[in-house]
């Protein structure tokens, strides 16, 4: 801790006088410099000055890089190293650790590096850099001082330093040093100083420059101020109320919501930072328009200090995949979500197209894409001509990896080479940046500029590892957009220090959070950090620390709120306790808020009605005559849930493919089903299939599945190169050739429609089929056969919804059902092959009972009643269908839904708890 005696103390009330007597003040943080500066601004208008100075207030390292920049370009008196930035420290300490024995052995070198340079910095803060070498060292000191030499000696042989040295070197070269020097500085708000700091303030001291202590006044002492205690269910409702209690405290301000300071304090702002923006922007925004697009956004009352890294943004996830997209394969979730983004070249012109485009593509994808794939899929799509912006930008991204990519060059050429390449593909994209998207490309350009520097410490890379580099600079990059000031603060705890509000909310004071957990560096002696009272090194210093900040809280506003959950958020929900750092203030019951919605005002002013639309315009007569798309499935999706068949079939809606491994059950069962209509064209009785010898059949079927699978090749080249596609034939081979077996079983029969297509008219609905296979048997009666590659059950085509109607729909089609005699499912799976079927007779097909020995059909007497019955029953659905009902109404829920792409259109989960609902208002 630092103790404030070495230098003279001031009271809070002189530092804007001394502010305006031009004196420098440090902070230990930019938000405290930035509200000190903001609170100086507003001491002058109050005074009603019309012009000032401005203050003179920065962090404390930026006081240290300012002067270090001064003296090497301004004035440059005085030969000063090269300074590092973070990320040349990052590559020089990955590389000296990849390089050693100790790091062969090691899986995650840029962990270890950023902890040895954590240790690097510490050991150099606190003057612990020389005592090393005085404790018996582990392991791990071992292996650290090892690396640190050769840290050293680099970087002395380049003449180069770095932030945890810099101090050190200009507190050395202060009094050499042509700049100008400062008269006074006021330290602000600092609760530990390390002892680097103390030489450099002394040092200052001694060459003239006045130092001085000023604390953050105490408005509010804790007798004066009101605090309060509660504990919440979860941490969910802590910040909702905390929400609508800042929103409450904004309202009740008559003349500007910037005159009121409200600050949100939270230890564990990484963990809650989106819950607390979901949550904030619902009570702040209410208003479900401002979520649509093209609404105007409005600037939320709300700030949270912590940002998000900056490869989280989606400017910058665009950026990357279009760098990966160049030399490797994307995941196609990505390459989607690239396709619709706007930060493309002909993203606001072909918008739809490429919404489209996306959809269409996908079918033939695989999950992994690469740009030469995506470039073939894309020209396929409608001849290209739907996107040329997007084709021709593809188009020049493959020239230039053929002609203009290096495969190692320096990081100045690939960065240069990532630039070119970003406007190749147009980005930013046609439309105007927002502020926040202008701030983040920004931040992106210093990045690439920073790429560049690493020249400095490693002078040859790939591609491939350059963009690995300059990802992992982007995950470890925070950036925050900068926003107009607003009233409510949302900051974590070491930001709170010095901070003054009119109203104070610190959440998440459970017994687990608070006080912090100690972290000690495991390159640093552990008795070392605890003698020297690191704040994290043991968890004396850890809670000492905590108390310290907990201090500082009671007397920050006049206004003061202490939360916790009382259970976690794990999975078991387990009991919290309130921390003990607060539990001498007394627990008081808990206020439940709530905020008024725009609905809740509605349902208060009048009496909801309830209304049922279910039915839609009936389907054109014209147009069921000339047919539908979707063919029987109409029926199919109809008897499942009629909304699922408007919205398909009338709507035209459909779920998006999505892209798979090698072949899915759909793909392959497409291929039987090929190879058996090729098959059975050539046989076509069951006389040649008995008669041909194994060679010839064997022959035959070879040839077949391998044109068969050259013709899906072409639509799925990746899935079925090379041995894949051998493989597969082999698999199809063996497939229809123990299927082969269960037809050979079979009496005499003709084969006379294989794949043909037929219209059948089901009432006044026309539809579209496609016929597997009939089979005529020795006495002229057809068997219907429809092709399965999975278990198939007779239920599924029994009933007045039936799972399966096309059999049925076969058999009653005209001028089929005086001759038909059974239907049959064709089971083709390993081990499991044969037929289920419904039949006029028994042994019409091997194994096969006749209808009036299944328990379904026992109430029919005829095989003439059984087909009257299907008729009527799928008369009814194509009627339904005809007339518009667009109930939803799942013949078994949730089975029936479970696979459905319409969940989302339907919302058949809000529908059911709604009905729940109702039935149990009426009783």
């Amino acid at each position: 801790m630092f103790d404030s005696s070495q230098f003279p103390q001031i009271p809070f009330d002189e530092v804007s006088k001394r502010i305006n007597a031009d004196s420098l003040v440090v902070t230990p943080n930019r938000r405290l410099a930035l509200a000190l500066n903001e609170k100086f601004n507003q001491d002058q208008i109050k005074q009603k000055k019309t012009a000032w100075y401005s203050a003179d207030i920065l962090p404390f390292s930026s006081l240290i890089e300012r002067i270090y920049l001064e003296s090497l370009y301004v004035k440059p008196v005085v030969a000063l190293p090269l300074l590092l930035s973070v990320y040349q420290e990052q590559v020089l300490w990955e590389s000296i650790i990849l390089s050693s024995e100790a790091g062969k052995a090691l899986l995650r070198i840029s962990q270890t590096a950023h902890l040895v340079s954590e240790a690097w910095h510490l050991a150099h803060a606190w003057r612990l850099i020389h005592r090393l070498g005085d404790i018996v060292p582990n392991e791990d000191i071992r292996e650290f001082l090892s690396w640190a030499e050769t840290y050293q000696n680099i970087t002395t042989l380049t003449r180069q330093t770095d932030q945890a040295r810099i101090c050190d070197l200009i507190t050395e070269q202060y009094e050499f040093l042509d700049i100008k020097k400062p008269s006074q500085i006021i330290c602000y708000g600092f609760d530990v100083i390390t002892p680097q700091q103390i030489l450099f303030l002394k040092k200052l001291n001694n060459c003239g420059c006045e130092v001085v202590i000023a604390n953050p006044a105490i408005q509010w002492p804790q007798s004066l101020a009101t605090i309060q205690r509660f504990e919440y269910t979860n941490s969910q409702e802590e910040i909702y109320q905390a929400a609508i209690w800042a929103r409450s405290k904004i309202e009740t301000v008559s003349n500007s919501v910037n005159s009121v300071r409200v600050g949100i304090v939270v230890p564990a702002l990484m963990k809650y930072r989106n819950t607390l923006i979901r949550i904030f922007k619902e009570v702040m925004h209410p208003d479900i328009r401002l979520a649509l697009p093209g609404a105007k956004r409005n600037i939320a009352p709300f700030n949270v200090s912590l940002g998000l890294a900056l490869i989280n943004y989606p400017l910058i996830d665009i950026a990357f995949v279009s760098l990966a997209l160049l030399d490797q394969k994307v995941e196609f979730n990505r390459i989607s979500y690239w396709l619709r983004s706007p930060f493309l070249a002909g993203s606001e012109n072909e918008m739809s197209q490429r919404v489209l485009l996306d959809a269409q593509i996908r079918r033939f994808s695989e999950p992994e894409i690469s740009l030469e794939r995506l470039f073939i899929l894309v020209s396929r799509a409608s001849g290209g001509k739907e996107c040329p912006i997007l084709l021709q930008c593809l188009s020049v991204l493959r020239i230039f990896r053929q002609t203009r990519l290096p495969e190692s060059a320096s990081h100045t050429v690939f960065a240069r080479i990532i630039a070119e390449v970003l406007q190749i593909l147009g980005f930013p994209g046609e439309r105007g940046l927002d502020s926040s998207e202008f701030q983040t490309l920004k931040k992106w350009q210093m990045l690439v500029a920073n790429f560049a520097a690493l020249d400095q410490v490693n002078a040859k890379t790939s591609y491939p590892e350059a963009v690995s580099r300059l990802r992992q600079m982007a995950a470890n990059t925070l950036f925050q957009p900068e926003t107009p000031n607003v009233p409510v603060q949302i900051i974590d705890v070491f930001e709170a220090t010095g901070m003054e509000f009119d109203h104070l909310w610190v959440m998440g004071l459970s017994d687990e959070q608070w006080p912090l957990r100690s972290h000690p560096n495991p390159f640093l002696p552990l008795e070392l950090q605890r003698k020297e009272k690191l704040p994290w090194g043991s968890t004396l210093e850890s809670s000492a620390y905590c108390q310290r900040l907990t201090r500082n809280w009671l007397s920050s506003a006049k206004d003061i709120i202490l939360s916790y959950p009382r259970y976690s958020n794990d999975r078991d929900g387990h009991e919290l306790k309130s921390s003990p750092l607060i539990r001498s203030i007394p627990l008081r019951e808990a206020v439940i808020l709530d905020m008024e919605q725009h609905h809740e005002r509605i349902i208060q002013s009048c009496e909801m009605e309830y209304i049922v639309d279910c039915e839609s315009s009936p389907l054109d007569k014209e147009m069921a005559k000339q047919g539908i798309k979707g063919g029987t499935s109409i029926i199919k999706d109809y008897a499942a849930c009629p909304f699922r068949a408007w919205a398909k079939h009338r709507l035209s809606i459909t779920g998006l493919d999505a892209p798979h491994t090698g072949l899915n059950a759909a793909e392959r069962g497409l291929l039987v089903h090929q190879v058996l209509a090729q098959l059975w064209q050539q046989l076509k009785t069951k006389e040649a299939l008995d008669d041909i010898s194994d060679h010839n059949l064997e022959r035959i079927l070879e040839g077949i599945t391998n044109s068969v699978i050259l013709q899906m090749e072409q639509y799925k080249p990746i899935a079925l190169s090379g041995r894949f596609a051998q493989i597969e034939q082999r698999r199809l081979f063996r497939l229809v050739l123990e299927w082969l077996d269960e037809e050979k079983k079979r009496s005499s029969f003709r084969m006379i429609a294989a794949e043909e297509k037929c219209l059948i008219q089901i009432g006044d609905l026309i539809l579209n089929a496609r016929l597997d296979r009939i089979d005529e048997l020795e006495d002229g009666q057809w068997i219907v056969i429809d092709y399965k590659t999975s278990r198939k059950s007779i239920q599924s085509m029994i009933g007045e919804r039936p799972d399966e109607p096309q059999l049925p729909l076969y058999l009653v089609m005209a001028g089929m059902k005086q001759q038909a005699a059974g239907a049959a499912f064709a089971v083709i799976k390993r081990g499991e092959m044969g037929f289920m079927a419904v039949a006029r007779e028994a042994d019409l097909l091997p194994g096969i009972k006749a209808f009036s020995q299944l328990e379904k059909c026992t109430r029919f007497n005829t095989w003439e009643e059984l087909i009257e019955a299907w008729r009527q029953s799928l008369t009814n659905l194509a009627t339904g269908f005809c007339n518009g009902d667009a109930r939803v109404s799942p013949k078994n829920f949730p089975v029936t839904c479970k696979f459905c792409d319409m969940q989302l259109f339907c919302r058949i989960h809000e529908r059911i708890d709604d009905s729940i609902e109702l039935s149990k208002e009426n009783g």
